[in-house]
């Protein structure tokens, strides 16, 4: 296996580069650049949609889709996730026993989907409109604190991004904070569902937690949040308008960081119907 392989299955290639500087001056240097590669998604062997990912943790990458997309209800029923690569594609089969699958599901998505927008797998917007909601639940608040302490440890735990400066990542916390794992890929669904799929293998995704995503707030990573056991969903950007009404459909609690000068970033909570005062207790 070639360095160059290696390289990318670490998710960055090294490539040349000219670097400009403002007295004029030009050097050379190399930049790790983000890996993008179409990676196919098969269930027993049949494709079901290809995506464009990071080429790293791609069992949890297939995991993770076949639960937010509910193709399966239950993880324990995945048997087998095998990984392979040819020519910077990647195939990723998962094995199911039929009995499993959720027929009327697998067809729900197309088979190209992209690493940006939730939509382009959804054939048309009835069928966003006929995903199951359910709000009757209780969310177990989350405190301000607990938001900043998580938004600061993924910060320094994004190895990828470090030398990209160009992926996504999102982590699974624990209620005071504490960063449990942390997935990183070049688009912000992705790195939500290999979460999912992380917490799946572990067999945690009934344990209680909150999410937070180094990106805006769309209404897909709301409704794949709902997957797991998640108390809030905690943002770098604000949510858009989808993303509220589906929130305050689903009852999950939305936050986003607002940057302070000189002062730690203010933790900002939407209105719905899920957010009280009582939240912003340190």
């Amino acid at each position: 296996m070639t360095e160059a392989l290696r390289s990318e299955e670490r998710g960055a290639v090294v490539v040349p580069i000219q670097a400009a500087s403002p007295d004029g001056r030009v050097n050379g240097d190399h930049w790790n650049v983000a890996v993008e590669v179409p990676v196919q998604i098969s269930i027993n062997n049949a494709p079901f949609t290809v995506l464009l990912a990071s080429p790293i943790q791609l069992e949890d990458l297939a995991r993770g889709v076949l639960l937010t997309e509910q193709i399966i209800d239950d993880a324990d029923c995945i048997t087998s996730v095998d990984v392979s690569g040819f020519l910077q594609e990647y195939t990723v089969n998962v094995s199911v026993p039929q009995e499993a699958i959720r027929p009327e599901r697998v067809g729900a998505r197309s088979m190209l989907g992209n690493s940006g927008c939730g939509l382009c797998g959804l054939e048309t917007l009835a069928q966003l409109q006929h995903r199951h909601a359910s709000g009757d639940r209780t969310c177990v608040p989350v405190t301000d604190e607990a938001i900043r302490a998580a938004m600061i440890a993924l910060s320094s735990n994004q190895p990828l991004n470090a030398v990209t400066h160009s992926v996504h990542a999102a982590a699974w916390c624990h209620r005071d904070g504490t960063v449990h794992v942390v997935r990183e890929d070049v688009g912000r669904h992705n790195a939500l569902d290999k979460i999912i799929g992380a917490l799946a293998a572990e067999d945690m995704l009934r344990e209680p937690g909150f999410l937070v995503l180094t990106s805006r707030c769309s209404y897909e990573l709301v409704y794949k949040a709902m997957t797991a056991n998640t108390q809030l969903l905690a943002t770098i950007g604000a949510p858009t308008s989808m993303a509220l009404q589906w929130a305050d459909t689903l009852n999950l609690p939305l936050a986003a960081l607002w940057p302070q000068r000189n002062a730690p970033p203010a933790v900002v909570r939407f209105p719905s119907s899920t957010s009280t005062s009582t939240d912003h207790a340190g």
